[in-house]
């Protein structure tokens, strides 16, 4: 993925694979998690050797707890559906980018 600062973004994802890494290499350096997309026990690192600390909560159970909050006091959530149209609309630009070899652009 290139975004529009010029950064290049590669990556691999995978259906068929118990694997939850993220893996960052910058010129400043690198840093990383995992596992990085389960709902608890998520652990960072970074490429000096410190380790990046999280809170161990139920991440699940934190989000519903923000959209019962949202609810009950009207209002809105701190992750709004807008955000989860946008990873569609990401992930069907590399399904279509995948099936024509072509680069897919987002507005």
């Amino acid at each position: 993925m290139t975004f529009p600062s010029g950064v290049i973004a590669s990556c691999v994802s995978t259906y068929a694979a118990h694997v939850s890494r993220v893996d960052v290499a910058t010129d400043g350096g690198k840093f990383g998690l995992e596992p990085a997309l389960y709902y608890h026990g998520i652990r960072g690192f970074r490429g000096d050797g410190k380790p990046f600390v999280f809170p161990d909560i139920d991440q699940f159970a934190a989000e519903m707890d923000d959209f019962a909050m949202c609810v009950r006091d009207g209002k809105p959530t701190r992750v709004p559906g807008e955000e989860g149209l946008r990873d569609v609309r990401i992930i069907d630009a590399l399904y279509r980018s995948a099936a024509t070899g072509r680069d897919v652009k987002l507005t």
